[in-house]
């Protein structure tokens, strides 16, 4: 769903917000602007992005959603989760690779590096031994990554994220869930402040 809006995000820097103003007086409408995929609301405020390592349009809208996630942190807890469905089991080493980042406060510098080796530099994971030297480039020693990597602590956190992406009915990436029961449908947005006042009125939603 949202490979058409931001087309023109992915090559230009934001479009100036002040010109779709209008968009916060905008009445939204459920199947049309936004997807119902869970009766139940979580009752702490989060927005959750489903991403892929291997997603060039992931790439494309990452420094959007960090700066989306800066601003919404006083309100709402950004959640990154990874999809293990693009790339077969190395799709499923990328999720590994993630947990045991997160686990150790880096998960910000993995997802940094692995977009800058896969999309720029165009090295693709080929094994399990790609993602443990990319966790030793980023301060994770190769044991302790190896020890966490078969952890409890792991296997749990990468079953969440496919549980995830099975209760929400995740088909392709990025996609972006809000409190758990709203899926953010971009065909009709035409620009990042759309994007960002179409996420304000979910948060509103019981």
């Amino acid at each position: 769903m949202s490979k058409n809006i931001f087309r023109a995000i992915a090559v230009t820097t934001l479009v100036v917000f002040s010109v779709f103003s209008q968009a916060q007086a905008k009445d939204y409408v459920e199947g049309k602007d936004y997807k119902v995929v869970s009766q139940n609301r979580l009752v702490e405020p989060e927005i959750r992005e489903f991403f892929s390592f291997f997603c060039s349009h992931c790439v494309a809208m990452d420094k959007f959603f960090q700066d989306l996630a800066t601003e919404y942190a006083p309100q709402a807890k950004w959640v990154y989760n990874p999809v293990g469905v693009i790339g077969g089991e190395i799709g499923v080493e990328s999720q590994k690779a993630y947990a045991v980042a997160l686990n150790h406060g880096l998960q910000s510098e993995l997802k940094a590096e692995l977009f800058d080796l896969i999309h720029k530099k165009q090295k693709m994971p080929e094994d399990h031994e790609f993602f443990v030297k990319v966790l030793n480039d980023i301060g994770i020693p190769s044991e302790t990554a190896e020890q966490d990597y078969a952890s409890f602590v792991t296997q749990a956190k990468v079953a969440e994220y496919d549980k995830k992406c099975s209760d929400y009915g995740i088909e392709a990436v990025p996609e972006i869930v809000v409190n758990g029961k709203y899926l953010v449908i971009t065909d009709n947005l035409d620009s990042a402040e759309d994007y960002k006042h179409l996420i304000d009125y979910l948060l509103t939603l019981k």
